[in-house]
């Protein structure tokens, strides 16, 4: 895109017309892309319902025949779907800001009824007795409740932030659901030793009362993408990126950076001091990442757990009674003598730091194709949602491709001694339509979300950057120096507005991205690869703030823009239209404790509605306490004149863009 077409773009955005992006990226229709999304499959496993993101359907695979049968038209993004306990009716959630809630007769293969939810609705849920279905509206930080079958709006519960995921325990009285993102200030304190925690929590809904009670992870956890619930209804599982933000960014080995896990709730346990949080248990291999642990289900006897780990393209299988038994173990702390020395000994404190944990419980199974995403277990096969390769990968758990039950292969050339044990099953792919003729910029996000670009797989540039965006995390990157860490900050339009990076240290997004696989990824950057993710964020768009009304500003927000405007206030100083960033360096007062220079680089404003915590170090989570605490924009203008009104008219603007 051209500088000259995309300050028309944003002319048009930021005017008040309504700009349609349901997605981060523009996809055009040529592509002809599937995009498998979500999988749900019947209760005799017959039949297997797709969403196809970018195809806008539904498809329908025959799992006797291994193919595509029919396919059912939504007529926008399906981003999850959910069968009626008579399975009789496919409920879809779909579309971007203006959402929908729609249900498919599975009999005429008809939409029969279709409501408005809230922005980018996925992972709808229907409790066991059929009478309610829930769905998780992302960025409204909220999930709607709606009474079946005829789809009546009841509430919209709070949560935290990004739910992703949702499931209904057996009783139909609790919904768990996952927030993507941690939600906290991330800053570390002056005081000497002060430490801070920054993680997502898990929302457990009372469905009766509509009250909530959080549980919260382990420091570290973000990234929640995947949850279910075990047969039983006793224990959820959720999939999570266990950052090691605490340490300096020097190296990758054995997980000095990220790490890739699961977490366990016990639902009967959820009114217990740690509300039914049991552990946090790593997938990885010692000295081999399984980054980026995306979709999870168990097997119907609930004995195996089956992961799929999008960044390496991998089937995980985890033996959940053996995972168990040593979790019962090790909750019990151990504390013995030895030479008048006490020795405590395995501790449920060191399971999210043991690598070791899982070693003859877990095996891996190699998938074809890109973009591990969703999976579902049908007796004994397992069935993978492939995004990227427009594929359903079908994984038989009981055919072995050779007499031999493993083989060991050398995985990194970056790290000739990492090898991990993988099980020859037998593998076919089943294709959803063409094989994809990918662009550059979708190229560029599949190497995006490739952690086999890095050293020993740890990571991708997703797992610090999903969607392009921030992950909430403060890192002490080695680029500006050690010692004084930053917030992860959101890429969207880094190419069209540089210098990149807080302290502006990178010229371009280019540089930028060249650098960081040699200080992030710890391997060298291949540039047709690099030059295909430049393509990538040259392409993001901005996703339409959740305080928009039917695409436009508020009244209170245009009320804010006239604020915004006023160079007695002097917002338009540092950031005018219409990048909202000026591309400079300046000296706001923030500098801290731990910093080096007084001057950062100005950011955009566009999307600062996910991009919390603010500043260049995190450490506020609201614009309220950035204005109030902050007093930002005073060295420049003159916000203190403003009355609290005012204030407020302000950030719903700012919060607009």
């Amino acid at each position: 895109m051209t500088n000259k077409f995309f300050i028309l773009f944003v002319a048009i955005f930021l005017s008040g017309i309504a700009v349609t992006v349901i997605s981060n990226h523009t996809v055009s229709a040529a592509d002809n892309y599937k995009s498998p999304l979500d999988l749900a499959a019947t209760k005799d496993g017959s039949k297997i319902y797709v969403a196809l993101f970018n195809a806008h359907e539904i498809a329908v695979l025959n799992t006797l025949e291994n193919k595509i049968v029919q396919t059912i038209a939504v007529g926008k993004e399906p981003t999850g779907i959910v069968l009626s306990p008579d399975e009789k009716t496919l409920y879809v959630t779909s579309g971007g800001y203006r959402g929908l809630v729609q249900a498919v007769d599975l009999a005429t293969g008809k939409i029969v009824n279709e409501v408005a939810a809230g922005h980018t609705p996925m992972s709808p849920v229907v409790t066991p007795d059929g009478k309610k279905i829930f769905v998780c509206n992302r960025f409204n930080n909220d999930v709607s409740e709606y009474d079946l079958p005829e789809l009546k709006l009841i509430r919209r519960i709070q949560v935290i932030r990004e739910p992703r995921g949702a499931v209904v325990t057996k009783d139909s009285k609790t919904v768990y659901v996952i927030n993507a993102l941690p939600n906290n200030v991330s800053n570390i304190p002056e005081e000497p030793d002060a430490m801070i925690d920054v993680a997502s929590e898990i929302t457990a809904i009372d469905i009766a009362t509509g009250t909530t009670k959080n549980i919260r992870l382990p420091n570290g956890s973000g990234s929640l993408r995947g949850i279910c619930i075990s047969p039983d209804g006793r224990y959820v599982y959720l999939t999570e990126i266990l950052a090691r933000y605490m340490m300096p960014t020097t190296q990758l080995e054995r997980g000095w950076m990220n790490t890739n896990a699961i977490s366990i709730i016990d639902t009967t346990q959820l009114d217990n001091k740690r509300s039914g949080f049991v552990n946090t248990v790593l997938i990885d291999d010692i000295d081999l990442g399984a980054a980026n642990p995306w979709g999870i289900t168990t097997s119907a006897d609930g004995k195996q757990i089956f992961i799929v780990a999008a960044g390496i393209s991998e089937l995980i299988i985890v033996d959940a009674e053996s995972m168990h038994k040593k979790l019962l173990l090790w909750s019990q702390e151990k504390v013995e003598t030895i030479n008048d020395r006490t020795v405590r000994r395995k501790i449920a404190g060191d399971v999210p730091n043991d690598l070791a944990f899982l070693v003859g419980m877990k095996k891996h199974v190699r998938l074809d194709g890109k973009g591990a995403r969703s999976v579902v277990a049908v007796g004994d096969n397992i069935y993978v949602g492939m995004y990227y390769s427009d594929t359903i990968q079908k994984v038989d758990l009981t055919v072995f491709d050779n007499p031999e039950e493993t083989e060991i292969i050398p995985i990194a050339k970056q790290a000739k001694n990492s090898r991990r044990s993988y099980l020859n099953l037998k593998r076919t792919e089943i294709a959803l339509g063409a094989k994809p003729n990918w662009s550059q910029e979708r190229l560029g996000e599949i190497y995006w979300h490739d952690a086999t670009l890095s050293f020993q797989h740890w990571q991708s540039c997703a797992t610090c950057h999903p969607d392009g965006r921030m992950n909430g995390f403060n890192w002490d990157l080695l680029r500006d120096g050690l010692g004084n860490p930053k917030n992860v900050k959101s890429l969207l339009w880094s190419e069209q507005s540089p210098p990149v990076m807080w302290e502006g240290i990178d010229e371009t997004s280019a540089l930028c991205i060249r650098n960081k696989f040699r200080m992030i990824l710890f391997s060298m950057p291949d540039e047709t690869k690099c030059q295909d993710i430049d393509a990538y964020i040259r392409a993001m768009q901005p996703v339409p703030s959740p305080y928009l009304v039917d695409g436009k500003l508020s009244e209170r927000a245009e009320r804010g823009k006239k604020i915004f405007e006023d160079t007695k206030i002097g917002c338009v100083q540092c950031h005018p239209a219409p990048l909202f960033t000026d591309q400079k360096l300046h000296n706001v007062n923030t500098k801290c404790y731990y910093d080096r220079k007084d001057s950062f680089d100005t950011p955009t404003l566009v999307e600062t509605w996910r991009t919390a915590p603010y500043l260049h170090d995190g450490r506020y989570i609201n614009m309220k306490d950035l204005f109030k605490k902050g007093k930002h924009g005073n060295m420049e203008g003159n916000l203190e004149s403003l009355t609290e009104e005012q204030l407020d008219d302000l950030i719903e603007y700012v919060l607009s863009l």
